[in-house]
């Protein structure tokens, strides 16, 4: 009898031996070019990178450095031109359509920078939509969604939709979207840029809290300086390469940016 996706990819995640830090994402020289008539361009020239179970870890850099290219590829969204992606430890262009939809539903978590939510949906039905595609019963998942919109302090709201929300609240509700299937790993897409300055760090201590609380890993894209700051890890991209990686304690933030 041949194994179904889930099976597949379930006997491809092995846990790490005691003492090592499980590494979640692995992009190994990976490359990405698009063709624009008969022009090539190189969005990313070989990156590569290790992201551990847990940790909080940034990618910033100018519009056109690679950033959202490389950021979609870790995330599975997009297949590299040449390297490898691998998430727990599965290859990821090795994954047919179905297989790659059930990691996606099951391991990643994303969260857009325009929050997506469904606008005829209460934030309830929201959160529990990828529950649905992930098979959970009808009970079960409105269960499971009210505690994890709770969790995000969205409780009260739970019945309204997302033009009776706030902008900081559309975006909590767009979080609890992204813990619906309580994935390993959350993908956040300038999760602030939509929100103002209090909003935005609200979001932020919101992340870092469920970092610890969920040992969930956080990959995100961002510009903003206080994201940097919550973060394990800041990775550097220009021109497709990363130039550099830092602890945030390694950074001067008081001049008000980072190079």
């Amino acid at each position: 009898m041949s194994l179904t996706a889930q099976e597949k990819l379930a006997d491809l995640f092995a846990e790490p031996a005691a003492g090592q830090r499980r590494t979640i994402i692995r992009a190994v020289d990976v490359k990405k070019v698009y063709r624009m008539g008969t022009q090539e361009v190189h969005a990313l020239r070989g990156a590569t990178l290790d992201i551990f179970q847990g940790e909080y870890l940034s990618i910033m850099g100018p519009s056109g450095s690679g950033k959202s290219t490389l950021f979609n590829a870790i995330g599975g969204l997009s297949k590299p031109s040449s390297g490898k992606v691998y998430i727990n430890q599965v290859d990821v262009a090795q994954l047919d359509h179905n297989e790659l939809a059930w990691l996606r539903c099951r391991t990643i978590g994303y969260i857009f920078q325009s929050y997506n939510l469904i606008q005829v949906m209460t934030c309830l039905e929201n959160v529990t939509l990828p529950m649905a595609f992930a098979g959970l019963e009808s009970e079960e998942a409105r269960d499971k969604g009210l505690h994890i919109l709770k969790l995000v302090g969205l409780g009260h709201r739970a019945l309204h939709k997302p033009a009776e929300l706030s902008g900081g609240q559309q975006q909590r509700c767009a979080i609890a979207r992204a813990l619906a299937n309580s994935p390993e790993i959350i993908l956040a897409d300038e999760p602030t840029a939509n929100l103002d300055l209090r909003t935005g760090e609200e979001m932020i201590d919101l992340l870092a809290k469920l970092k610890v609380e969920l040992n969930v890993t956080i990959v995100s894209a961002t510009h903003d300086l206080k994201m940097l700051q919550k973060s394990d890890r800041i990775v550097w991209i220009a021109d497709g390469v990363i130039v550099k990686t830092a602890h945030p304690s390694e950074i001067d933030f008081s001049k008000g940016e980072v190079h």
